[in-house]
C-alpha cells in the first residue's frame, strides 16, 4: 500500500518532464507511521511537530478527531461517523500543487472528502466535494461515487476493502484544477477538470487553497473509512504576479461640455495570474456638516416585504447593498460614512401569531466593505457589533436600528458595501425589504458562508421583494466628482497577458478649472499591492455646445416626454445627467427619445452619427 503513492509521484514527475526535480517541494507528507495506534490523529500529529491536522471545530483530541489505526500491517488514520478531520494547507493563492492520498472503505460503508477555498467552520467555502459509495450528500450508492466541483458533476467507480488512490491537481496560477483517480490495479484517469476559482456549486470564489476535510457523513451504521499516504507537493518554485501599468500619470485638457478618454494598459510579467480592482479616487472635502442618507430603499417604507429562512436550525447570513461611485456620485463624494442603519421588523404569520426573529443571545454586526472582486467584498473598513436584544422595534411604526462607527470611512470614489450580519432563529423572518422595485445585484444582496454576494431577486424564483431596508449615513463636505469613470473596475490577467482600462473624462456639468484625482488599483502583486496613477483634468472655457449647437434641432426642449432630433444617419445617442454620468444609450429608427421616465433636470445628448462624428446637445426635462 505504501508504494502506490510513491509510484504515482514518480510518474507525475516523468510526465512533467520540463520541470526540474529541485523545483518540486513536498510540503506535507504523512503516512501516520510516527504516531501511536489508538491515539487521536491531530493530537499525535501536533505532538510530532506536524501542525497540519485539526478538526472542523478546531478541537484536537475531541470527538471530531479520528484515531490512529493499524491495517494490513501499516499505520493509517481511521475515521468513523462523528469524526471531522481537517488538514490545513496554508491558505495560499499562488503556486501549483498536487494533493495525493489513499482511502479504503470497508464493505457496506461510505465516505466523503472535500477541498476548501476557505476554512472557517460553517462559514467555509467548498471548492470540491467527493462522495464515495454515495450518489449525493444523503444517498448511499454502493460501487459508485459522486464528484462535484466548479458547478460540474462526475462519477467514479468505487470498491470496498481495497485502497483507492486520489490525486487532486490545483494550479492556482492558471486557475485550473483536476481530479485524478486510480482504481487498484488500473491506470490513473482524470475524472474532472474545472476552473479553480469557482466553488463546488459553480459560484465565484477565490483561488485560495486553504484546507481539506475528511468526513464520514451519514450515520454510525454506514459511514467509516481509512486514510493513508497523504502528500502535498508544490510543483515549481515561488510564484507571483508582476503587474506593470502605463502611463504613470494622466494629464488631459478638454473644453467645457466635452468628453475625452485615456487608456491605461496593464501587463502581467509575473508567474501567476494577476488580479486587480480599480476606482477613481477624488479625495475628501474639507469641513462641512452636510448629512445624507444613501439607500436603494424607498424613503418611506409603507409596505415592507419579509422573507423567512426555511430551516430547522438557526441560520447565520449577511445582507448588503452595493454602492458604486455612480450610485452616490456628487451627492456625497468626499464625505465620510459615519453610520449605518437597518430596519428590523416584528412579523406575524397568516394566523396573526408572532414569527421568530433573531436567535436569542446572538449579535448583529454592521459592516462597511471596500471594493472586492467576483461578487465578494474587499477588506472590512468599519465594523460595529450590537446584541440582538439592542435592536430598535416599535409596535406602531417602522423604525431603523442605527449604529455609529468608531472610525468614519472616507468615501472617495470606490465601490462600497453596506452590510449587516445576523442569525435568524429557526424558521425566523428577519429579512426586511422595501417591497418596491429591486435594483438587482445592488440593493438586494445576501450571502452565507462568507462567499460571494448573490441577488435575492435572482435567487428567489424570480420574485421581486425590493431592496433591503438598509442605508448609510454620509457626513462632511462633498467634492466635485463623477468627471472620470472607468469602463471596468476589476480584471484578471493570465501569465504574460495584458488588459486595458479606459478612463472616460467628461466636463459636462462642471466649471472651468483644474481638477485632481487618482486612478487607484488594488492588486495581488506582492511588490505593488496598491498602485495610484495621478489624474489631472483641465477644463477650458470654450464650449463644444457653443461650437456645434446648431448641428441638430431638438424639439420640444424643454420636454416632459418625447423629444425628436432632426437629423439623418444617427448611429446612437448617449444620454448623460448633469454631473456627467452616463444614464442610457439609445438607438432609435425614428430619431425620437422618450424622456418621460427621467427626473426633472438638465441632460446632455451626445449624438453620434454613422461616420463617428458627435455633437453634444443640452436637453431640459420639466414636467
Amino acid at each position: 500500500m505504501k508504494k502506490v503513492s510513491l509510484l504515482m509521484l514518480v510518474a507525475m514527475f516523468l510526465f512533467a518532464g520540463n520541470l526540474r526535480a529541485q523545483d518540486a517541494e513536498v510540503l506535507i507528507e504523512d503516512n501516520f507511521e510516527a504516531y501511536t495506534v489508538g491515539n487521536k490523529i491531530a493530537t499525535e500529529a501536533i505532538a510530532a511537530g506536524n501542525e497540519w491536522w485539526t478538526t472542523w471545530g478546531q478541537v484536537p483530541g475531541g470527538s471530531e478527531d479520528g484515531v490512529v489505526a493499524e491495517f494490513d500491517g501499516t499505520k493509517c488514520g481511521h475515521l468513523t461517523f462523528g469524526n471531522d478531520q481537517v488538514l490545513k494547507l496554508g491558505g495560499t493563492s499562488s503556486g501549483v500543487y498536487d494533493l495525493e492520498f489513499d482511502i479504503l472503505i470497508p464493505n457496506g460503508k461510505n465516505g466523503y472528502f472535500n477541498i476548501l477555498h476557505e476554512f472557517n467552520g460553517t462559514a467555509s467555502t467548498w471548492a470540491l466535494e467527493s462522495h464515495l459509495h454515495m450518489s449525493n450528500a444523503s444517498t448511499s450508492a454502493p460501487g459508485s461515487g459522486a464528484v462535484q466541483a466548479g458547478g460540474q458533476d462526475a462519477t467514479i467507480t468505487c470498491v470496498y476493502d481495497e485502497w483507492m488512490h486520489f490525486r487532486l491537481h490545483v494550479d492556482t496560477d492558471a486557475d485550473l484544477a483536476q481530479y485524478y483517480y486510480t482504481l487498484p490495479g488500473e491506470e490513473e484517469e482524470m475524472v474532472l477538470e474545472w476552473q479553480w476559482s469557482l466553488d463546488s456549486q459553480g459560484n465565484a470564489a477565490s483561488r485560495k487553497l486553504d484546507a481539506m476535510d475528511f468526513f464520514p457523513p451519514l450515520d454510525a451504521a454506514t459511514s467509516e473509512y481509512y486514510l493513508d499516504n497523504f502528500t502535498c507537493t508544490r510543483i515549481g518554485g515561488e510564484t507571483a504576479s508582476e503587474l506593470v501599468f502605463n502611463p504613470e500619470e494622466i494629464n488631459e485638457t478638454i473644453e467645457e461640455d466635452d468628453m475625452s478618454s485615456v487608456t491605461i494598459s496593464i501587463e502581467n510579467n509575473g508567474t501567476s495570474i494577476g488580479e486587480y480592482s480599480a476606482w477613481v479616487d477624488y479625495g475628501v472635502g474639507e469641513g462641512g456638516s452636510n448629512a445624507e442618507n444613501i439607500s436603494y430603499a424607498t424613503d418611506y417604507v409603507s409596505n415592507p416585504s419579509g422573507l423567512t429562512w426555511q430551516s430547522d436550525v438557526p441560520v447565520n447570513f449577511e445582507v448588503a447593498s452595493l454602492f458604486p461611485a455612480t450610485a452616490y456620485g456628487n451627492s456625497v463624494m468626499g464625505t465620510y460614512i459615519t453610520k449605518a442603519a437597518y430596519m428590523f421588523c416584528d412579523w406575524v404569520d397568516q394566523a396573526g401569531n408572532p414569527s421568530p426573529g433573531l436567535e436569542p443571545g446572538t449579535d448583529v454586526i454592521f459592516r462597511i466593505y471596500g471594493t472586492g472582486t467576483n461578487g465578494k467584498p474587499g477588506e472590512i473598513l468599519a465594523e460595529k457589533t450590537i446584541s440582538a436584544s439592542d435592536i430598535a422595534t416599535s409596535e406602531t411604526e417602522l423604525v431603523y436600528t442605527i449604529v455609529e462607527f468608531d472610525e468614519p470611512v472616507a468615501l472617495t470614489g470606490y465601490d462600497v458595501y453596506v452590510a449587516v450580519e445576523m442569525t435568524a432563529a429557526t424558521n425566523g423572518t428577519v429579512m426586511t425589504l422595501d417591497g418596491g422595485q429591486a435594483v438587482v445585484g445592488f440593493g438586494d444582496l445576501y450571502r452565507q458562508n462568507k462567499g460571494a454576494f448573490l441577488s435575492i431577486t435572482e435567487n428567489a424564483g424570480g420574485s421581486n421583494y425590493g431592496n433591503w431596508c438598509l442605508y448609510m449615513v454620509c457626513e462632511g463636505s462633498p467634492v466635485v466628482g463623477g468627471y472620470a469613470t472607468l469602463d471596468k473596475t476589476s480584471g484578471s490577467l493570465p501569465i504574460g497577458g495584458s488588459d486595458e482600462v479606459t478612463v472616460n473624462l467628461s466636463s459636462i456639468g462642471i466649471n472651468e478649472g483644474v481638477y485632481e484625482a487618482a486612478v487607484k488599483f488594488v492588486t495581488n502583486d506582492p511588490a505593488n499591492p496598491e498602485v495610484s496613477i495621478p489624474l489631472t483634468l483641465t477644463v477650458t472655457g470654450v464650449s463644444v455646445e457653443e461650437v456645434m449647437g446648431e448641428a441638430y434641432n431638438i424639439f420640444p426642449n424643454p420636454t416632459s416626454g418625447l423629444v425628436t432630433i432632426e437629423a439623418e444617419n444617427i448611429n446612437y445617442i448617449a444620454i448623460y445627467n448633469s454631473v456627467g454620468q452616463l444614464v442610457n444609450v439609445v438607438k432609435s429608427e425614428n430619431n425620437t427619445v422618450d424622456m418621460s421616465s427621467y427626473d426633472n433636470g438638465v441632460y446632455y445628448f451626445n449624438i453620434v452619427d454613422n461616420a463617428g462624428q458627435n455633437s453634444l446637445q443640452r436637453v431640459v426635462v420639466a414636467k
